[in-house]
C-alpha cells in the first residue's frame, strides 16, 4: 500500500479489521474532493455510502469520514448538505457515525450549519475543528447545544495563525476548555509535545478523550496507547485520486524538518 492511503474500499475494510482486532477503532475515508460538478459530487456521494454499508456489512468498529467539498460544497452548498443528508440517514439506518471533515475557511459556515442540520443524528455527527481559526472557541460554545462530537486538530489549510508554536498554544488552549468542560471530544494529532501535555498535564481522562491518528503515522503509539486502555482511532483515506490528501501530508512532514521536530513514532 501507499504510506497515506489505501486503493480502494476493499483493503481499507481488511485495515480496519486487522486495527479492530487491536483494539483501535477506524474511520473510512474517501479521498475524493474538489468535486466539479453535480454529476462528481453524486459519484463522491456513492461512495460514502458504500463506505457506510461496508462499514455495517463487515460489522466493523468505524465511522465514516465526509468532506463537503466532495459533495459539491464549494459550487452548490444546499446540494451539498442535501447529499450529506442523505449519507448520515444511510449512518443513522445502519448504526454507522459520520466524521464531517472542516477544510478551508470557506467552507466553516456550511460545516456549521451541517452541524445544526444533524444535531440529533444517532450516532452523533463528529465536526472537525482547528485550532488556528479565530472562531474556533466561539463555534464550540455554539456546538454545546447540539449532539455534535467536536474532533480538535490544529488544521492544515489556511488559518489565521501560522506560526508552528502559536498554533501549539493555541491548541493547548482549546484542548483545556473542552477538558474543563467534561465534553466528549476526540484530538487529531502527531506532535509528541501536544499528546505529552494532554496526558500528562492537560488533565485528559480515558473516558472522556480519544485519540485519532492518520494511516502511515505514529503507528507504534497507536497501538501502544490502545493496548494501555486509551480509545484510539486510526483514519483510513482510499481511493485512486489521493493527490491533495498526499500533498498536504507531505507539506506537514517537510514542516516538520524544518523545525528540527518528528511526528510520534
Amino acid at each position: 500500500m501507499e504510506r497515506w492511503h489505501l486503493p480502494d474500499l476493499k483493503q481499507a475494510v481488511a485495515r480496519c479489521q486487522e486495527r479492530n482486532g487491536q483494539g483501535i477503532e477506524c474511520t473510512l475515508t474517501p479521498v475524493g474532493e474538489f468535486a466539479k460538478n453535480a454529476k462528481e459530487a453524486k459519484g463522491l456521494t456513492s461512495e460514502f455510502v458504500a463506505a457506510v454499508r461496508a462499514a455495517e456489512k463487515r460489522d466493523l468498529d468505524a465511522t465514516v469520514g465526509v468532506k463537503l467539498t466532495a459533495l459539491g460544497g464549494v459550487f452548490d452548498p444546499e446540494g451539498a448538505l442535501e447529499r450529506l443528508d442523505t449519507i448520515v440517514g444511510e449512518g443513522e439506518q445502519r448504526e454507522v457515525g459520520v466524521e464531517l471533515d472542516m477544510e478551508g475557511r470557506g467552507l466553516v459556515d456550511l460545516a456549521m450549519e451541517a452541524a445544526y442540520r444533524h444535531a440529533a443524528a444517532e450516532p452523533p455527527l463528529t465536526l472537525t475543528m482547528q485550532a488556528y481559526l479565530d472562531r474556533t472557541v466561539e463555534d464550540l460554545s455554539r456546538l454545546a447545544a447540539t449532539g455534535t462530537r467536536p474532533r480538535l486538530v490544529k488544521g492544515a489549510y489556511l488559518g489565521d495563525a501560522d506560526d508552528f508554536f502559536e498554533v501549539e498554544d493555541r491548541f493547548r488552549s482549546v484542548a483545556a476548555r473542552l477538558i474543563t468542560s467534561g465534553r466528549l471530544f476526540s484530538v487529531g494529532t502527531h506532535d509528541p509535545d501536544l499528546v505529552a501535555w494532554l496526558l500528562h498535564v492537560g488533565g485528559a481522562s480515558k473516558e472522556q478523550v480519544e485519540f485519532a491518528f492518520l494511516t502511515g503515522l505514529a503507528d507504534r503509539t497507536k497501538e501502544q496507547m490502545a493496548r494501555q486502555g486509551w480509545r484510539v482511532r486510526e483514519y483510513i483515506p482510499f481511493g485512486k485520486e489521493a493527490g491533495a490528501y498526499v500533498e498536504r501530508r507531505r507539506r506537514y512532514l517537510a514542516t516538520l524538518r524544518a523545525l528540527g521536530r518528528m511526528p510520534l513514532p
